[in-house]
């Protein structure tokens, strides 16, 4: 499976517009949040962004779910894998995105076996690869976030920021009902 799949987006500014005032007119507090990821009221938001309706029913998918991701200091996203039972998301870049890097990595079969699952602070597991020497796994992919992808998220995988980024840096994760694994396939 690859670790990502670009997507054309003609909406995408009315999306960002779209998702910026909700954000600023119903959960203004989420930008200056420390935490990476933010669950927020997915039933308000969609309501609030009819352009992200047409667009994700323009790929035949149906939101379960979002979540913002928020970067607000210059410090890199640990490595890490998702919770279960999600595998293919579509990011979305919603602000700040530019000179910012998703990364994906090999993890040897070792170091996954070593490796002990922690609990998030929604009672979820997952994986994360603090301290690890990033030159001795392989990179399997590289894309700074300008349009939708489908990002595969049981691969490894961190943020990367690059010198000129700006904050807050926004992203709109969005998972399904009947997930687009198809565009992930190799």
């Amino acid at each position: 499976m690859k670790s990502f799949h670009p997507l054309t987006c003609h909406s995408l500014s009315e999306i960002q517009q779209q998702v910026l005032l909700w954000i600023q007119s119903k959960n203004p507090a989420v930008l200056t949040s420390n935490r990476l990821w933010n669950k927020i009221n997915t039933s308000d938001l969609v309501k609030s962004c009819p352009a992200l309706i047409q667009y994700c029913q323009s790929l035949d998918l149906k939101i379960r779910e979002v979540a913002l991701t928020i970067v607000n200091a210059k410090e890199d996203a640990d490595l890490h894998i998702d919770e279960l039972p999600v595998t293919a998301k579509i990011n979305i870049p919603i602000l700040n995105t530019e000179n910012t890097f998703n990364r994906w990595y090999e993890i040897p079969a070792e170091l996954l076996a070593a490796t002990q699952p922690v609990i998030n602070e929604f009672g979820k597991k997952y994986y994360t690869f603090k301290n690890v020497d990033y030159s001795k796994l392989r990179l399997l992919g590289e894309i700074e976030l300008l349009t939708p992808v489908v990002f595969n998220s049981q691969i490894a995988h961190n943020i990367v920021l690059g010198e000129d980024c700006r904050f807050p840096r926004i992203v709109l994760s969005c998972t399904f009902f009947k997930e687009p694994l198809y565009l992930l396939e190799d």
